[in-house]
């Protein structure tokens, strides 16, 4: 039994077919099927049976794949001890990111880090923080850049900033020269918000149903842009990071801070700490722990 014919076995077992497996590897699928069979010879089972139009473990297959990420892990972590030197910084790890979070704080950090070390890849999986919470559990991220809930527990984390959240509305709302509000002013207007793969549209939702009433729901997405949008032509008002106003300012919108549960925005950095985690993404979060940005309290 090979590394390779691991790494196969797992590409399928993530892919749940042949074909996209071999796209992903960029090997052939019969190479890969072959690679799979022999395994399977090797071991005296079968890994996969085919159901509903994809390759699903046998239960054979789910012993091997739980045992394949432990052999894995051990297997990139000493080819990294042999290769890195403190000299030296090369590799590739995979960042769990969500959009408004590059959109605040991260269209410096990256090109900075990868400027100071040109030899180190960075494979982005954009998503909202909840979907990034489950790849940071299934170990698809080495780590990934979230919101600070209970499920944290679980992970590995640091603090990485807290900011403030402000209610997106038109300069001719009646609000909109306030010093501050609460989400409960908000009643009566309908709302543009992120839709629930975002655990700030949990946030909202907790916050509205404290309030006393259910939010009129005008638009659900997954682009800040487009919610922000519909306030500048007066159709809904919006909760945003205030850094998102800041970096990105638009026409005929103003943001008023909140000064209910829905006034800090917590962001953390977080990690299985299961998996083993490469060298590159050490100096990255070693990096990113030397240029945090100031907290808004």
């Amino acid at each position: 039994m090979e590394i390779k014919q691991i790494m196969y076995f797992m590409a399928v077992a993530e892919q749940g077919s042949y074909s996209r497996a071999a796209a992903s590897l960029s090997v052939s699928q019969p190479a890969l099927s072959m690679a799979v069979k022999k395994l399977e010879e090797e071991l005296g089972v079968k890994l996969f049976h085919y159901f509903d139009r994809k390759q699903r473990l046998t239960e054979e297959g789910v012993k091997l794949l739980d045992g394949s990420k432990q052999l894995v892990d051990i297997y990139q972590k000493t080819v990294e001890e042999v290769q890195n030197t403190k000299e030296s910084a090369a590799g590739s790890f995979t960042l769990g990111l969500s959009p408004l979070f590059g959109a605040c704080f991260f269209g410096d950090l990256i090109p900075n880090f990868s400027k100071a070390f040109p030899n180190i890849h960075i494979h982005m999986i954009e998503d909202g923080a909840n979907k990034i919470n489950q790849c940071i559990e299934s170990g698809e991220v080495d780590i990934a850049v979230t919101l600070k809930t209970a499920r944290l527990s679980n992970f590995s984390s640091i603090h990485f900033t807290t900011q403030r959240n402000v209610a997106l509305l038109h300069e001719s709302h009646p609000l909109a020269n306030a010093k501050g509000i609460t989400i409960s002013a908000l009643r009566n207007d309908p709302f543009a918000i992120f839709n629930q793969d975002f655990i700030l549209h949990q946030q909202i939702m907790a916050a509205c149903r404290d309030a006393g009433f259910r939010p009129q729901i005008a638009l659900l997405s997954s682009q800040w842009d487009f919610m922000v949008e519909l306030v500048a032509k007066n159709r809904a008002v919006s909760i945003l990071p205030k850094p998102v106003l800041i970096k990105h300012p638009i026409p005929h919108v103003t943001g008023v801070l909140l000064t209910d549960s829905m006034k800090y925005w917590d962001i953390t950095l977080a990690w299985n700490k299961n998996k083993y985690m490469p060298h590159a993404c050490k100096l990255f979060l070693s990096y990113i722990q030397n240029h945090l940005p100031p907290d808004d309290l």
